[in-house]
């Protein structure tokens, strides 16, 4: 939520495992979460567009998928998680061209496309 000049959004993620989504035009935490091991990487999944999908790396090898469109009052945003290395998971990027491609770059030197 940074495509325009009157949105402002900024995640952090935090190697005890939180995910916190900031508000900055309010000043406010907007929502957060714990992935239960420390995050290695966050990535929305275009820039210029409202929040779609944000992807979480953690230390596990582990990625986490969050469905920033839909959002539950108390339970917070869809997610889904998957196993993607043996080792940490270091880097999540996005393709330009097609938003629902990433690729995850674990620390043995794999690399993993997903759709």
């Amino acid at each position: 939520n940074a495509y325009n000049q009157e949105e402002r959004v900024v995640c952090a993620g935090y190697d005890n495992g939180d995910i916190k989504l900031f508000d900055l035009r309010n000043m406010a935490l907007r929502w957060e979460t714990n992935i239960k091991n420390g995050v290695c990487s966050l990535e929305f999944d275009r820039k210029d567009i409202s929040m779609n999908k944000l992807v979480a790396t953690s230390l596990e090898g582990k990625f986490h998928v969050f469905d920033m469109r839909t959002q539950h009052p108390t339970k917070g945003f869809a997610s889904v998680s998957e196993k993607a290395h043996k080792s940490t998971v270091w880097q999540v990027r996005h393709l330009p061209q097609n938003r629902e491609l990433f690729l995850t770059a674990g620390g043995a030197g794999g690399l993993h496309l997903w759709k």
